[in-house]
């Protein structure tokens, strides 16, 4: 039997510029594909922002094809709600939807799924943590942060607020909603690449258990719950092996009228929040320390997330609101995706790579901006202000099982496959055009 011929050598390392999750699990994708790869990150060390990370079930298939690793090391660190004696029935349970005003206040909406995985969750910093172990250090350059991203003739030039430049072969910005990369793509102001308030802000802590047993009873604290109310919404799910719990509350608002993304608050303004909401948030509130509100802003959509030998990811390109714990999945797929095209033994010369990101863009963006729409009504749907949905329980059950569906019954690989064809198709129209000018 003939062994495998080994594909032939990439002419060309791509840069990756940030080092959160999209940028790490890209970089392990391509990694494992024999893919060079150097990173360049702002910070003097990984770190993740954030309290809690969920992923759904279509970003949990994806993340062994990106790598199985990134799966093996995902599984072992999630909370799910089998983590509590007594609660194994709940596995398959993402979320338990209660009334948190109104005349059925107090009572349960729906037991929302998500076969096969349920309700997973865990700390972005410890998945960060674990990433890592998979990035040799000697591809990561840390304390770079970027100023701008030039192309010219012969490659792409990075230039870091310290002096310092940088040659690249291809770019892919993984570096946040306030990307540099982003800004770069879009000179002047041909586009609005600016983050956007989206209409709410929140209140986030994380208490011990014990504390969210006290507050709100076994079941409540133990299983993940949303709970919906007139014009803002509350939400809970364990963490860390269950002996913690993240809790978030969230107050539709047209304005933002501060500087800065997070402001000190008082419980008095968590109470007046949430005056309207009922007895489980009421005695959240009460639990909760001292809090700040943070601004939730989400990215306007953007005509292209590629130009040439430069690409956007995850944050980077399409930046959304947390309603319906979708934004590192889509990191996670956007990742697939591009280490899939970027590894194909026919992808050989940064040429290539232009080809790859226009079919990246192509399948990309059209999903991951529905993602940004979708998590904005989202909110409206949890705050029982939705057009044509409102309050009405029947429309509510069935929106809410409609829109999971479609975020999360994709075909992982299906969408990979679609994008190599459409990868293939630019690569043969470039070579077309070769023929004609030779």
């Amino acid at each position: 039997m003939g062994s495998t011929p080994t594909p032939p050598p990439k002419d060309f390392t791509v840069t990756i510029v940030g080092g959160g999750i999209g940028g790490l699990t890209l970089a392990a994708g391509l990694l494992r594909r024999n893919v060079p790869v150097q990173i360049y990150e702002a910070a003097p060390a990984f770190a993740e922002i954030g309290l809690g990370l969920s992923i759904g079930p279509a970003a949990h298939r994806a993340m062994p094809l990106i790598d199985p690793q990134i799966r093996e090391i995902y599984d072992s660190l999630v909370t799910t709600h089998a983590d509590s004696p007594g609660y194994e029935k709940y596995r398959q349970t993402w979320f338990e939807i209660i009334w948190a005003s109104g005349a059925k206040e107090g009572g349960l909406l729906m037991d929302l799924k998500a076969l096969p995985s349920g309700q997973t969750t865990l700390r972005r910093a410890n998945f960060l943590d674990a990433l890592v172990g998979l990035i040799p250090p000697e591809i990561v350059h840390f304390g770079k942060r970027l100023d701008k991203v030039v192309e010219g003739v012969d490659g792409v030039e990075l230039l870091f607020d310290d002096g310092s430049t940088v040659q690249a072969d291809v770019v892919v910005g993984c570096d946040g909603i306030k990307s540099r990369v982003k800004e770069s793509m879009f000179p002047g102001e041909e586009e609005d690449t600016q983050p956007r308030y989206s209409g709410m802000y929140g209140y986030r802590a994380v208490l011990d258990m014990e504390d969210m047993i006290e507050a709100v009873g076994e079941q409540r604290a133990r299983v993940s719950t949303m709970y919906i109310g007139d014009g803002a919404y509350g939400i809970s799910y364990p963490i860390m092996r269950a002996k913690k719990v993240n809790v978030g509350l969230y107050i539709l608002s047209e304005k933002w009228d501060c500087e800065t993304w997070v402001r000190p608050a008082k419980r008095e303004d968590m109470q007046r929040d949430a005056s309207n909401m009922g007895r489980y948030v009421q005695s959240l509130i009460e639990h909760m320390p001292d809090p700040s509100q943070w601004a939730i802003f989400e990215h306007p959509p953007i005509s292209t997330f590629c130009r040439s030998r430069v690409a956007i990811l995850g944050d980077a390109a399409h930046a959304s609101t947390p309603h319906q714990g979708a934004g590192a999945g889509q990191a996670i797929e956007d990742s697939h995706v591009l280490a899939e095209l970027l590894g194909d033994s026919r992808v050989i010369t940064a040429q290539d790579v232009v080809a790859a990101f226009k079919a990246y863009d192509e399948i990309r963006r059209p999903r991951s901006q529905r993602v940004v729409t979708s998590s904005k009504e989202n909110a409206y749907l949890l705050c029982l202000c939705l057009d044509g949905v409102g309050d009405d329980e029947k429309k509510l059950k069935e929106t809410f099982q409609s829109r999971l569906r479609w975020l999360w019954d994709l075909d992982v690989q299906g969408q990979a496959e679609q994008a190599r064809e459409s990868m293939l198709k630019f690569m043969a129209s470039r070579e077309d055009e070769g023929d004609q000018i030779g």
